[in-house]
């Protein structure tokens, strides 16, 4: 069997590439994997550094400033595909499969959709799409409750994550990028609106004033259309007056290593569907307090492997500086959260069964 996985961009390399390169890490000898991106640059490098064909196609969406552009795209992405032999597309996340479902479709090949968004229901645009696909593939369950009234194929792949290859990387840590003598609380991720960055500045001034040794790192950098966004969150600071308390780290390589050496992690997401750093997170033997929604109520049990706050009222902001104050307050429950976590982490996201139940899957899909 041989399947064919698009992207949507290139500029980043996001958790969803992170995670799927996890999950092929060990392949079976009846499936091969290609992978295809819109252009050269941070993602096909690393999927070929990773072992991976990859195919650099500039293909078009639907979305396009010129009429017919798509279709014609779409008409000399068919014959590539054609010529390929795939026997399933499978596009990492819904965005992707706008970019190849038309061609798809013309040359008669499955399109199975792995996703990992909510998107917008009032616009018949998407609605028709998760109706071109064969068989969708949610993250986590509450993504597939999104999906189920839409589709009639909707099965369950949570993420997998690398245990041994994040180990090696916390082992050879041992010089903390982090000033010890602070109790330093980390918020990781693209700095976007969803992800709410903007929430977690909110917080400080409440944080600080029960736990004035506080220090608080935003590891993440916007894209290109969300610079704005950043440079608010600058501003913010500045106008809490709480700005000598945040260190902005931009993109950071190390974001792992940097999650080990914090005290806290925070994830304050209004809806997030499967975040794979609170799996990091765990794994590196860090706390971590996360919204109450979406995907991180399958991954954190509250007040057992970390903290939920209720991220959907007015004040969301003071319920997340409470169970970080109640965190540091609280030396053995930390402890305990650390240990179940961890535990945890190994039973389920790091399992050898996650990966075969995606292959299966993807088997049953091509039949």
């Amino acid at each position: 069997m041989k399947i064919l996985i698009v992207h949507t961009r290139n500029d980043i390399i996001s958790g969803a590439e992170y995670a799927i390169t996890d999950m092929l890490k060990t392949l079976p000898n009846d499936i091969k994997f290609e992978m295809m991106t819109p252009g050269y640059g941070a993602l096909s490098n690393y999927l070929e550094e990773k072992g991976f064909k990859v195919h650099v196609k500039k293909y078009s969406g639907p979305r396009r400033k010129y009429p017919g552009l798509y279709q014609l795209s779409s008409l000399f992405l068919m014959k590539w595909l054609k010529k390929q032999q795939f026997d399933i597309i499978l596009c990492n996340t819904f965005a992707a499969s706008f970019r190849v479902s038309l061609a798809a479709k013309w040359a008669g090949i499955k399109v199975a959709i792995y996703t990992r968004e909510y998107f917008s229901k009032k616009k018949q645009v998407n609605l028709n799409q998760v109706k071109r696909a064969y068989s969708i593939i949610a993250v986590s369950e509450d993504v597939k409750d999104y999906y189920e009234d839409m589709h009639p194929n909707v099965s369950v792949c949570h993420d997998t994550i690398d245990i041994d290859s994040i180990n090696k990387r916390l082992n050879n840590h041992q010089n903390s990028l982090l000033k010890k003598s602070r109790f330093n609380i980390g918020f990781l991720g693209r700095l976007t609106g969803y992800k709410q960055p903007d929430l977690f500045i909110r917080a400080i001034p409440h944080i600080i004033k029960e736990i004035p040794e506080a220090h608080f790192h935003i590891v993440g950098k916007a894209v290109p259309k969300e610079y704005n966004f950043e440079a608010s969150l600058k501003q913010l600071a500045k106008e809490l007056e709480v700005d000598s308390y945040v260190t902005f780290w931009g993109y950071r390589k190390d974001s792992i290593e940097i999650l080990k050496d914090l005290d806290i992690f925070c994830l304050t997401s209004d809806r997030e569907p499967f975040p794979r750093t609170i799996l990091e997170s765990m794994l590196a033997g860090t706390p971590v307090i996360c919204s109450n929604t979406g995907g991180c109520k399958e991954m954190v049990q509250n007040d057992i492997t970390g903290l939920h706050f209720d991220v959907c009222n007015n004040y969301n902001y003071l319920s997340l500086a409470r169970q970080i104050v109640r965190l540091f307050n609280d030396r053995k429950l930390n402890k305990e959260i650390v240990t179940n976590s961890f535990n945890f982490i190994e039973e389920t996201f790091g399992s050898k069964n996650q990966i075969k139940h995606f292959f299966d899957t993807l088997k049953l899909i091509s039949k």
